[in-house]
């Protein structure tokens, strides 16, 4: 966590002190929102679209914050102590991008429309095995997250692994300006925010900034899968950079068949002499791990810790995440959803063994204009690989209902109702929808069911 005296917070981002401050006292950590002041912290009042943190700013004083950062067109000033800053957005960004600059670690970049947060995973499972490491927790991937990732970074942290999230073109440049990276990885290529970049190509592009903020040497490594890749990558200035793919016709792929056991799955690579045990499910997984395993053995990580590190493999919660509910099986991917994520998990699914595959899908957002077809799609990919039975819910999941010609509620609880009776039987049931669809809760609701 950071810890710092006021002056150096200042100092840190070229700012000014008002007021009278005691600086043998230090900060000790950084947040944004009021509702999370503990003792000694820095606050950050970010100015939304509807609430103004300045509101706020005396109140954590009170509740026991150091010092807060104060907008110099907030006027008048307050009377108590605040360090003056031209936007206070900003001056939190370059706060984080001197104190990672200052802890000089390994910076990993992650990003990807699909599978970055379980390579962000691997890696961190991996590399601490051998280095003080620490990786982005949650979603904080965003010009707000980022920073506030990096404040909880320890004065001793050799490997910082960031994943970079984005919506739009400019995003991950604005990223990579706050933490530069010595490794970059792109995961894949897919929908998910069409309706803003307007097409795959545009998203790999935009994805593609991540090189930006790349230092001279760097190792850049990409899914050699997503053929927009192909296409992008030629017309950017890579400079001294090396550049190495994964994937089937890539640098580093899988050479045998993916074998599936209770705790995960088995495969072998080009770069291993011997079988990867992965703690996780899916055919897509194997894949995320490629990279990580090229990464670990660029950087010189004994084999033996490269195996531990994906065998004993902590997932963030949500994503393919098998649980036991009486004497059936919930696989877990609620966290977002898009075509070739639920697509992967429909593979996932129908290779976990069991008498019955059950999937419960709701709405994919954020598809643009093709949202309709690309649901539909998806029920019929789940008709043509053998799904036993498909339940909907959501606007467009009537359409993903009617491509299988599966059941389709209005509710959750509607679901949850007609499903429940499948807990008792020999079935997996995969649970996915986009983050906003909020479709854990009924992951939640069936694991209920085993404390009745």
């Amino acid at each position: 966590m950071i810890v710092k005296t006021i002056h150096e917070i200042a100092n840190m981002m070229h700012a000014s002190v008002h007021g009278d401050i005691d600086d043998t006292k230090k900060i000790h950590g950084v947040v944004i929102d009021s509702r999370q002041v503990t003792k000694d912290v820095l606050y950050v009042p970010i100015i939304g679209q509807r609430v103004d943190g300045h509101t706020f700013a005396k109140q954590t004083i009170e509740d026991g914050a150091l010092i807060s950062l104060w907008q110099k067109d907030h006027h008048p000033y307050p009377d108590f102590p605040v360090i003056l800053v031209d936007d206070t957005l900003r001056a939190m960004q370059e706060l984080a991008k001197a104190y990672l600059d200052e802890l000089h670690p390994l910076v990993i970049g992650v990003t990807g429309s699909n599978g970055k947060t379980s390579c962000k995973d691997m890696l961190y499972s991996i590399f601490s095995q051998e280095k003080k490491t620490q990786k982005t927790l949650g979603n904080r991937n965003s010009e707000i997250g980022l920073p506030l990732t990096i404040f909880e970074f320890d004065e001793d942290i050799e490997v910082a692994i960031l994943e970079m999230g984005m919506e739009n073109k400019g995003e991950i440049t604005q990223l990579t300006s706050i933490a530069r990276s010595d490794i970059s990885v792109i995961t894949s290529i897919g929908s998910a925010h069409m309706e803003n970049l307007g097409g795959r190509v545009q998203i790999a592009q935009a994805k593609c900034e991540i090189l930006e903020g790349l230092k001279d040497n760097g190792l850049f490594v990409y899914n050699y899968e997503s053929k927009e890749m192909q296409e992008v990558l030629p017309t950017l200035n890579t400079g001294n950079k090396k550049i190495v793919s994964f994937g089937h016709g890539g640098d580093v792929s899988i050479t045998s068949s993916i074998e599936y056991g209770k705790d995960g799955i088995v495969f072998n690579c080009n770069i291993l002499d011997v079988p990867v045990h992965l703690h996780a499910f899916g055919d897509f997984q194997a894949m995320n791990a490629l990279p990580c395993i090229y990464i670990a053995k660029a950087c010189h990580l004994k084999e033996e810790s490269i195996l531990n590190g994906l065998a004993h493999l902590e997932m963030t919660k949500m994503r393919t995440q098998l649980i036991p509910v009486q004497n059936a099986y919930i696989l877990d991917d609620t966290y977002k959803s898009n075509p070739e994520s639920a697509k992967a998990a429909i593979d996932t699914l129908m290779v976990l063994p069991a008498r019955k595959h059950i999937a419960i899908l709701s709405d994919m957002l954020d598809l643009g204009s093709e949202e309709k077809q690309l649901h539909y799609d998806v029920g019929e990919y789940a008709k043509e690989k053998g799904v036993d039975a498909l339940y909907c819910t959501g606007p467009l999941s009537k359409e993903t209902s009617d491509g299988f010609n599966g059941n389709w509620y209005e509710t959750k609880d509607e679901i949850y109702e007609a499903v429940k009776p499948l807990l008792e039987e020999d079935c997996v049931i995969l649970i996915k929808g986009s983050r906003a669809m909020k479709m854990d809760t009924l992951v939640d609701a069936f694991r209920g069911n085993d404390n009745e």
